[in-house]
C-alpha cells in the first residue's frame, strides 16, 4: 500500500469526513486513494519506505512462502 503524509515539519491537514493527516506521520490509502489526495491537495506528499522497512517486508514474505 501507499503511504501519504502532510507535507509540513508541524501541523494536521483536515480533508473533511473525519481525515487527518499529521505531519512526519504516514498514513495507509490505496493507490487509487494516494492518486486523488495528491492532485487535490497539494500540501500532502507520498512517503516512500525506507530500506529497512523493504527488506523486513522481503524477509516476511519469504518465511510466509
Amino acid at each position: 500500500m501507499a503511504k501519504v503524509q502532510y507535507k509540513q515539519k508541524t501541523g494536521v491537514l483536515h480533508i473533511g469526513g473525519g481525515r487527518f493527516f499529521y505531519a512526519q506521520e504516514p498514513v495507509e490509502v490505496t493507490a487509487k486513494e494516494r492518486d486523488d489526495l495528491l492532485e487535490l491537495y497539494s500540501d500532502l506528499e507520498e512517503v516512500k519506505d525506507s530500506k529497512k522497512e523493504e527488506q523486513e517486508e522481503s524477509k516476511n514474505k519469504k518465511t510466509k512462502e
